[in-house]
């Protein structure tokens, strides 16, 4: 399923082949932990660094520093970097509401390579998970993530082939492309995405007739799913078509807005406190499944 982009971004496609971190982003190691009334590492001010690539992590407020720790992967959009997210008012406000570390991932040449399975990506982003782990006691069943543009299209692509170490991805304004020859090796993955119906940055998918289900084709297979929506709900004052009896036990849901290129506001935070109520993964082995290794999940009974 092709999707339109405006000049600039096809443009800034030309870029993806770069192997070297942005400029002025010198990587820092930080502690090996992060302990109550020091600075947390990862920050702001010093990255934390896998090999020559950096991320970035932020604790919620009022965080004991005991307490494990659900997470949120935030893939940032094109052209930006990984210092965005621990700024923006939407994605802190999610995070401190919903008890959430933030993490947030830096693409090379500031975007992501989330075309094709062979890609540099998905290894990084495992390899995070795994450093993460060894700084912050985090809830290895409760990992989610989230992106804007380029950003959601590579968290569709983390839980394409990377589902065994995400419970759910929360996207907003960014598909994969190619849907029908699109295939997930490592299983369903609970899904909630959103959409403008008046996006013309990247296009909600649809079908020859209009048919917007058409944008979430590649998980109604990958989750086993009919092709009607079992019902529709309500998610931050958006209407939701939600498949809930898909024969894996992972849902689908796609909600629509009338706007354009946009992550509408408290989306995050809304999708986010559903996500940690409703999905989960099985309990993991430890440090199995971000080393890659697949794993059989489970619904919490």
């Amino acid at each position: 399923m092709h999707f339109r982009m405006k000049a600039g971004l096809i443009a800034g496609m030309v870029a993806l082949g770069a192997a070297t971190a942005p400029a002025g982003e010198a990587p820092v190691p930080a502690a090996e932990t992060s302990r109550p009334g020091v600075e947390h590492p990862c920050g702001l001010e010093k990255a934390c660094a896998i090999g020559k690539r950096i991320y970035r992590a932020k604790p919620p407020e009022n965080w004991d520093g005991v307490s494990p720790l659900p997470v949120l992967i935030h893939f940032h959009g094109w052209k930006r970097v990984s210092s965005h997210p621990l700024k923006n008012p939407k994605v802190l406000n999610a995070i401190n509401h919903n008890g959430a570390l933030l993490v947030a991932p830096e693409g090379l040449s500031r975007t992501w390579d989330f075309w094709e399975r062979e890609n540099r990506d998905v290894s990084f982003v495992r390899a995070v998970l795994k450093d993460v782990a060894r700084r912050y006691p985090i809830d290895k069943t409760r990992i989610y993530a989230t992106g804007f543009s380029f950003g959601s299209a590579m968290a569709w692509r983390l839980a394409c082939d990377a589902g065994d170490v995400v419970a759910g991805i929360l996207p907003a304004a960014g598909t994969l492309w190619r849907q029908e020859t699109t295939d997930c090796p490592t299983g369903p993955v609970n899904v909630m995405h959103v959409h403008g119906l008046k996006d013309g940055v990247m296009e909600l998918p649809r079908g020859t007739d209009g048919d917007p289900r058409v944008a979430v084709d590649l998980w109604h297979r990958t989750n086993m799913c009919s092709r009607e929506p079992d019902t529709t709900v309500t998610v931050n004052g958006h209407q939701c078509l939600l498949w809930s009896s898909c024969d894996s036990g992972k849902e689908v849901m796609l909600c629509l807005h009338e706007g354009g290129h946009i992550v509408p506001k408290g989306w995050i935070r809304a999708a986010l406190e559903r996500a940690i109520r409703s999905y989960r993964l099985g309990e993991p082995d430890e440090g199995a499944s971000l080393e890659g290794r697949p794993q059989r999940l489970s619904e919490p009974g």
